[in-house]
């Protein structure tokens, strides 16, 4: 079983060896919406028709509903205990959901089987925070709004447990700098250790990071990550990928590890598409996230106010919002400009939504 797990991809070493001719597992867009009062579901979207020409015709200029069922529904639990944080992640073919103080589940889409996982650490707040995949192991650092300080924790798999006891958690030392903020932007640098994370500390901004391979904490200086949530590093690029505050995409130059607070504040290259991607139009703007796809390709996720849905696609009592999926793919042209390249495809899905503190959430898997 571990060596199985060990094999992300859902290839054996055999197969990698090139043993095994069985074709290479297709990947999938997986949505994570709050779309019905009693929980969430988890939706398997297939993105390759996206670039059909007669599907583009189909969809242009109208927001669908979503393939009934959805690949999984999870009811949120009630009881004494407050639950109102839950929190999803990814690591290999595996979806997580993590709630207080209760065990996780485990959802693996390549056996669309649904175990039980770890429960979570009692300083943990789920919902609240950001999570980073290294290897095999979780990376999650959340924010306490009861004494304002971060519980930083990570999960990995330990094959000498019990099958059903095997993902276990462990908090990390140091204890994390008292940052008293939620964290603004992250990214992982590719060394494959360094985490970096921009937070606000006494109403100004700044930047630290955590080496994963020496357990350290490094204060980098009074400068801020150019992008919002998760940037993501593109080896083709040579830069970290984000959203741009204004509607863009951007593009920055990679931080050092080594650079520190006694340096003069770093300013990184930066630059941004010419053309705004999300954040326009007569709809309220609401959400946006960025999912990382490969080689240079990436998917926008855009969540927007219902207002012009067709006729006959009312949502009821509850709050409705369009979901605008989409992918397009990055490259510098000629001048060494950021450029979106020529083909961009969207689909946008008429959802409901329930909890104002939940956005939705993507995974390439």
């Amino acid at each position: 079983m571990s060596n199985k797990r060990r094999g992300h991809d859902g290839q054996s070493h055999h197969a990698a060896a090139g043993g095994d001719k069985r074709p290479r597992r297709r990947k999938h867009l997986y949505l994570v919406l709050d779309d019905w009062d009693k929980g969430f579901s988890i939706h398997k979207i297939d993105t390759d028709s996206f670039g059909s020409d007669d599907d583009e015709e189909e969809h242009k200029g109208t927001a669908r509903h979503l393939p009934e069922p959805p690949a999984l529904r999870l009811e949120s639990p009630v009881g004494p205990v407050p639950q109102t944080g839950m929190s999803f992640s990814a690591l290999g073919t595996k979806i997580f959901t993590f709630m207080n103080q209760r065990c996780g589940l485990v959802y693996d889409t390549e056996t669309a089987v649904l175990a039980i996982g770890a429960h979570a650490p009692s300083q943990m707040v789920c919902g609240f925070g950001i999570t980073v995949t290294i290897g095999e192991m979780l990376y999650t650092l959340s924010y306490r709004f009861s004494d304002k300080q971060h519980s930083f924790e990570v999960m990995s798999w330990d094959a000498t447990q019990h099958p059903t006891e095997g993902w276990s958690w462990k908090t990390l030392p140091p204890p994390p700098p008292t940052f008293h903020s939620r964290v603004n932007s992250y990214a992982l640098h590719p060394d494959g250790s360094s985490i970096f994370m921009t937070t606000a500390n006494k109403g100004r901004l700044g930047t630290y990071s955590f080496s994963t391979k020496d357990t350290v904490w490094r204060w980098h200086g009074e400068w801020a990550l150019p992008f919002l949530g998760q940037g993501h590093f593109d080896s083709e690029l040579g830069a970290w990928i984000g959203l741009h505050r204004d509607g863009y995409i951007c593009a920055c130059q990679v931080a050092s590890p080594s650079c520190h607070s006694t340096t003069p504040p770093l300013q990184l290259d930066c630059q941004t598409t010419k053309e705004k991607l999300f954040g326009e139009g007569p709809e309220r703007h609401m959400r946006a996230s960025l999912t990382y796809v490969g080689m240079s390709k990436f998917c926008l996720v855009q969540c927007v106010a219902g207002e012009g849905v067709e006729e006959g696609q009312a949502l009821g009592d509850h709050d409705g919002c369009v979901i605008h999926l989409t992918m397009f793919g990055l490259k510098y042209n000629n001048k060494g400009e950021l450029h979106v390249t020529e083909h961009r495809s969207t689909r946008s899905f008429v959802v409901s939504r329930h909890k104002n503190h939940f956005g939705p959430v993507a995974f390439w898997m």
